[in-house]
């Protein structure tokens, strides 16, 4: 049995592999649903392996070794959403303390920053990716967090996760990036300097638009162990069934995420030159301003396109309207494609002001890709775009 995965390995063999996930009671090749709540005692003063659920379960534990071993990680912990996730780790700092966050960010973060911006914490946001400097220029004696993204959600930054890793290391604060556009196949942030790795499962982990869930890899064994304590005092765990799916999930998602960014990427390159497409967005594009950092940070570009439209303001709406094949919906990462207009659905949090700094703003669409095949995807697009 393979416990301990090889470097030479590949990533369909490590996805398959990761973290001898076998029930040992049995022999079965995947692990049991441990639905219990509760375990036994085998008696008073004989604490057995598992206690209660929101502790540790069979089921979690297993999906847990898995991801860990694929991030690279001291621990992983898995938590009922990635809002769930990105709480957690706010609970690692002190009331006053200073938090950097990404201009260009999802907009459930945002909402959460700016929450906790209003009563626990001093928040700013810059354009991360603009490297280094724009972090100094923004750092306060009392930055304790620096929260990145990349690539970032819908307009796809890329920051330079070593370079400004290493500058919260020099500075003694915590780096935690939102790596879900990534995968943890594409991106390893922990092996690029980053302490916490932070993966909605939801999207392309999981994979099929059928569990809600969050996970924190990190690359110190204390801080897995402030972060265990944070998740047992608020309760906030993935449970056994969403664990046991994730883990089936995790297991195809190399042969998913190389067919998503295979199709993200002939999407991206058939539509640069349409009429109604006023600018393109995709990190494997050569003129993307970062494309020279997401070759050497990235292993591919993700399965993420956003689209700018000429027309007026109801140019996004006829489009969506107009398609056949996506289906207008939040989230991504399942193996369906999906559209959505960002600035009605997943970035509807965050301020006027906000998306305006950010750049999610005017007829900006937003296109999850599945595993269909990319010649019928791309012809779902071209004959929605009549419709503009």
């Amino acid at each position: 049995m393979l416990t301990t995965m090889s470097k030479k390995q590949g990533n369909s063999t490590r996805c398959v592999h990761a973290g001898d996930t076998h029930d040992a009671a049995t022999g079965g090749v995947m692990p049991a649903i441990h639905q219990s709540s509760t375990f036994a005692y085998p008696a008073m003063r004989e604490q057995p392996e598992h206690i209660y659920t929101r502790l540790s379960n069979p089921t979690r534990n297993a999906f847990e070794r898995a991801l860990n071993e694929l991030e690279a990680g001291a621990a992983t912990l898995a938590f009922s959403s990635g809002q769930a996730a990105s709480s957690a780790v706010l609970e690692l700092l002190e009331p006053g303390d200073h938090i950097i966050g990404p201009a260009n960010v999802y907009g459930g973060s945002f909402n959460l920053l700016r929450v906790a911006g209003k009563s626990r914490f001093e928040v700013s946001y810059v354009h991360q990716d603009e490297g280094p400097e724009a972090l100094k220029a923004a750092w306060r004696g009392n930055t304790r967090l620096v929260w990145m993204e990349t690539p970032s959600n819908p307009l796809l930054r890329i920051t330079d996760l070593e370079a400004l890793s290493a500058l919260c290391a020099e500075r003694g604060a915590l780096s935690c990036v939102d790596s879900t556009l990534a995968t943890p196949l594409a991106t390893r942030p922990l092996s690029l300097g980053c302490d916490i790795s932070m993966h909605s499962i939801t999207k392309y982990v999981a994979g099929h638009s059928d569990v809600l869930g969050g996970a924190l890899s990190v690359a110190a064994g204390d801080l897995a162990e402030r972060l265990t304590q944070v998740r047992t005092r608020t309760g906030g765990v993935l449970a056994p069934l969403d664990s046991y799916l994730a883990l089936r999930g995790l297991k195809t998602m190399e042969l998913r995420v190389r067919r998503q960014f295979e199709n993200a990427g002939r999407i991206a390159r058939g539509l640069r030159q349409h009429e109604k497409v006023a600018q393109v967005y995709y990190p494997g594009l050569e003129d993307h301003p970062q494309h020279e950092l997401a070759k050497r940070q990235m292993d591919g570009f993700g399965a993420v396109v956003s689209l700018h439209l000429h027309g007026d303001e109801a140019a996004p709406e006829r489009l969506l309207n107009a398609l056949e094949l996506f289906t207008i919906a939040e989230s991504l990462g399942g193996v369906e494609s999906l559209a959505g207009f960002p600035p009605l659905m997943s970035h509807s949090a965050m301020t006027p002001e906000a998306r305006e700094a950010a750049g999610i703003t005017g007829n900006l669409v937003r296109l999850s890709c599945g595993i269909e095949d990319a010649d019928d995807l791309i012809a779902d697009l071209h004959q929605a775009l009549h419709h503009v």
